[in-house]
Formats: C-alpha cells, structure tokens, sequence
C-alpha cells in the first residue's frame, strides 16, 4: 500500500493535469488506493500559493477537480456497467441463497425511479469525501437507475468532492498525507457499514414485498 502511495503522490509532482485525470480513473478500479489521497495530493502540489482565494479555487477547479473528475467518471462506467448488465445473471444464479430474487429488484427498483429522489441520493452521497463512490455506483448499477440519471448527478457530486478535498489539501500543505490515510481508514469502516446498510434494506424491502404480494 505505501508503495502505490508514494508512486501515487510522485506521478502528480511530475505529471500534473494528465496524473490527476488517471489517478481518478485507476481510483474507481483499484479498490485500495485511499480516494482522499489524489485530489489533497494536487491541491497540496499543483496549486500555486499567496493566491487571492477566487484565484486559488479556480486553480483548484481547473487542475485538480475537472481532470479528476473527467477520469473518475469514466472510471466508474466498469461498475456501474457490470452491475447494471449483470445483476440478473448473478441474483438468478445466487440470490436463492441469500433470499433475494431479480422480482424483488425489480420491484424496490421502481421505488427509486418516481421521484427526485434518486439524483438527490448521487449527489448527496458522492459529495461527501469519505463515502465510497464505487459502492454508490454498484447500488444505483444494480437498480438500473438510467445512466441519464446517473452520470450528470456523479460528474457534478464528483466536482463537489474533488474541489473540496483539493482545498483541504492546499490548506494542509505538505501534512496533507496523515490527514489522507485518517480518512481511508474511516472510508473502510463506513464500506462495510454501508454494505450491511443495505443488505439490512434489501430484507426489510423482501418482508415488505412478500407480505404485500403473498
């Protein structure tokens, strides 16, 4: 792990913009890379310092947010394709065991499709910088929320996050490190909660289905 951190933080002092694009892409693939680590790391490197603060944001914006951001959603197009074309496949080879049937997806599925709610739970979710995006985007693959609702909810909750942590890492300077491996370690925690969240959810949603449907 430290390897690819240091390999990591050495690419984006030398490679800058094109670093920060396919840091954000590899990010989304490889699940142990810290997802604070990239976007800090440029706002720690790439911003220039004694800038008035509309000037450093948009420094924070162009060289740190928007390539992150580019690469990041593309990066997420693997998850969120798998689970959105191969959720059936594997429910109807291995839900049985777990109590789960694609009817039962198909029906919490249009739970998530009547209202705003469901751009609201992309943007909400992505912002915040120690939610997982790849557990969001294999929840919303899986549901089959319409890549028209997907994508532009993620690119703008991705700016969001992106630019908010590069300023966190401007600010920290070249303590932004102990800072970013903090927040790894509370993004696992919460990755498992999360996953139990929505298990928890998935069976409360099936007693629910059965009984309305029995």
């Amino acid at each position: 792990m430290q390897q690819i951190l240091n390999s990591i933080l050495e690419l984006i002092k030398t490679n800058g913009l094109f670093a920060m694009f396919l840091g954000g892409f590899v990010e989304q693939i490889i699940v142990p890379i810290p997802s604070p680590i990239i976007t800090m790391a440029g706002g720690a490197f790439l911003i220039s310092l004694n800038l008035p603060i509309f000037e450093t944001i948009f420094q924070i914006f162009s060289k740190v947010s928007l390539p992150y951001t580019i690469g990041a959603t593309i990066g997420t197009s693997l998850v969120y394709f798998l689970a959105f074309f191969g959720g059936k496949p594997i429910l109807d080879k291995f839900g049985k065991y777990i109590g789960i049937s694609w009817k039962l997806i198909e029906k919490i599925k249009k739970d998530f499709q009547k209202t705003i709610k469901d751009e609201l739970f992309i943007l909400i979710a992505c912002s915040i910088p120690i939610v997982p995006v790849s557990l969001v985007t294999a929840f919303c693959g899986g549901f089959k929320i319409s890549p028209k609702k997907f994508y532009p909810m993620l690119f703008l909750a991705l700016l969001i996050r992106a630019t908010l942590l590069g300023f966190i890492g401007f600010q920290m300077g070249e303590t932004f490190e102990s800072l970013a491996h903090g927040l790894d370690k509370i993004e696992s925690l919460l990755t498992i909660i999360g996953i139990f969240l929505i298990l928890g959810f998935l069976y409360l949603k099936r007693e629910k289905w059965i009984k309305n449907n029995s």
